[in-house]
């Protein structure tokens, strides 16, 4: 039985506008927010209250701004894409480097009332929310393997030496990491674009303490209309945003050891107190 969805519309994709026409984000008279606070940091993603809450218990003030936009691709014909791999099994794995990845394909399992579940599917994930969004959504017996970028999990697939095929379920800005090295070592990618992102950049005109970056998609949205003073530490959730960074700044940049928020933070504030 098909899904019943309809055809959905993305929207336009971003184009650049005059710097009059960009929102702007800026410190009342350059004081942090919360007075009391002793740092103030930008985040280009939403924080969990809860760490917020926590981290601003430390002095620390935590100005949260969206620097993307994700929007699942949900259609009829994505569900006819997607239908052939549900029974997946044997030498084909199911790969996801992202939360949003599981989240869109999620929406297809719940059609109707009815909830399916392909218990066959042997799964490889990033680490932190993309593994916890895949254990929501399947079970974590389905993961096989994780690792915390997208070289050590083509590696981790390659070692494992089961599997010729993998379905990667990816969004439009994908980096090319992940599938050129199956390539190069035999295995068949078979890649299904499940979510869109959209840039939403954001002009801002005070200084911060530190800038919070999670996917090299936010930081190719901050850098296109913004630039920082040298002093300005950056923080990235992975390697490969680190990397990303470093191509539109040379200002010092450091890698969470893991890719949660909480090991962001924790890094943040390690380096404020030093």
């Amino acid at each position: 039985m098909l899904l019943p969805v309809q055809e959905t519309c993305s929207p336009k994709s971003y184009s650049p506008m005059a710097a009059s026409q960009l929102p702007t984000i800026f410190k009342k008279q350059g004081q942090p927010i919360n007075n009391m606070a002793q740092h103030t940091i930008l985040s280009t993603k939403k924080i969990d209250p809860a760490l917020k809450a926590q981290t601003e218990q430390k002095g620390m003030e935590v100005l949260e701004q969206e620097f993307i936009t994700i929007h699942p691709i949900f259609s009829q014909s994505k569900y006819q894409e997607i239908w052939p791999w549900m029974g997946t099994r044997g030498d084909t794995a199911i790969v996801f480097t992202s939360q949003h990845a599981v989240t869109a394909v999620e929406k297809y399992l719940r059609g109707g009332d009815a909830y399916f579940v392909p218990d066959q599917w042997q799964v490889f994930c990033l680490n932190g929310a993309t593994k916890d969004r895949v254990i929501e959504a399947l079970s974590e017996e389905q993961v096989i393997a994780t690792a915390p970028n997208a070289t050590e999990l083509a590696a981790a697939i390659i070692a494992n030496g089961q599997f010729k095929q993998v379905v990667f379920f990816c969004g439009n800005q994908r980096l090319d990491t992940l599938p050129n090295l199956l390539k190069d070592a035999d295995i068949e990618v078979v890649e299904i674009v499940v979510y869109e992102t959209f840039a939403t950049p954001v002009k801002i005109n005070d200084s911060f303490d530190a800038i919070l970056f999670f996917s090299p998609s936010a930081v190719k949205s901050f850098f296109s209309v913004n630039t920082l003073q040298q002093n300005t530490p950056c923080f990235a959730i992975g390697a490969t945003t680190a990397e990303a960074i470093g191509h539109d700044t040379n200002n010092q940049v450091i890698t969470s050891e893991a890719p949660t928020q909480q090991s962001m933070l924790d890094s943040v504030w390690s380096y404020l107190q030093h």
